[in-house]
């Protein structure tokens, strides 16, 4: 218990501090078999593409979601069985916008009159995050994501082109939530 109020401080910190994240402009568009491609929009340039493609995602009911992904497709892809709230930010002048499924939860903020991913929380193992699932443990994560960039009594955590990812434990090694963010940039 003792090491669960220490994480549960740290993350709040965290959340706080993610909440300025950039956004890169990204539409889900279908493929064959009724899954969900992220491609980054037309208007995107080649360097914004791949860094989009090459970010953290997850996979849920067969929809892909990136950070930085504007959120009505991936809300659209995924269904309407969330509960969606509002707040102004306490970290930017905007609005904070939360979609609470089940199984996890999009933050999103605003930019240009558009929703877009900033942060996703997993909290069961029916949704892939690469390979790993909560309940699983972190030796399990490093088998699939290789030598962290960062370790913590939390846990551990990845970064790659502007998204980091990481994989939150009981303190015993058994990863309790996953928790995708963009990195602040000053």
């Amino acid at each position: 218990m003792k090491r669960l109020i220490p994480a549960a401080i740290a993350l709040c910190i965290m959340f706080s501090m993610t909440s300025c994240a950039r956004s890169n402009n990204t539409t889900p568009e279908r493929i064959s078999g009724g899954q969900t491609k992220i491609a980054a929009s037309e208007a995107s340039a080649a360097s914004d593409k791949s860094k989009t493609e090459d970010r953290f995602y997850l996979t849920y009911n067969g929809v892909k979601i990136v950070l930085g992904a504007e959120t009505a497709p991936i809300v659209k892809a995924i269904g309407k069985e969330y509960v969606y709230t509002e707040n102004p930010s306490c970290a930017y002048v905007g609005i904070d916008y939360t979609y609470d499924y089940k199984s996890f939860i999009i933050y999103a903020q605003s930019k240009d009159g558009k929703e877009f991913i900033n942060t996703v929380e997993v909290r069961d193992n029916t949704v892939d995050c690469g390979g790993v699932k909560v309940g699983q443990t972190l030796d399990d994560a490093q088998k699939v994501y290789g030598t962290p960039s960062s370790t913590a009594d939390y846990g551990i955590s990845y970064v790659k082109n502007g998204t980091e990812l990481q994989f939150i434990t009981d303190g015993s090694g058994k990863i309790i939530y996953i928790l995708y963010t963009n990195e602040t940039k000053d």
